[in-house]
């Protein structure tokens, strides 16, 4: 029981990056172009949105990585650290 647990947690976790490196991108690209139509805007600021969704996206999968990985780390027993007893 224990593996498929893990199985589901890693699938999600795949699909979970995915969505937070595809999504801010594409969410960003269609308000430019947006933008670009209907406000009559220039081609800078389609590639302002490329350029900050692809570090919007990358942050956001960094921070979710950093996120899982802190959670499967061991746990400490309390009383293990020095402050623990002051």
């Amino acid at each position: 029981m224990r593996s498929l647990e893990r199985l589901a947690r890693a699938i999600s976790f795949v699909g979970q990056i995915g969505f937070s490196l595809v999504t801010p991108p594409l969410v960003l690209i269609w308000l430019a172009r947006l933008a670009q139509t209907k406000l009559g805007w220039g081609a800078w600021v389609m590639i302002a949105a490329i350029v900050v969704g692809l570090i919007t996206g990358l942050t956001s999968a960094w921070r979710l990585m950093r996120g899982f990985s802190e959670s499967e780390k061991p746990k400490k027993p309390e009383g293990q650290n020095f402050n623990d007893h002051i």
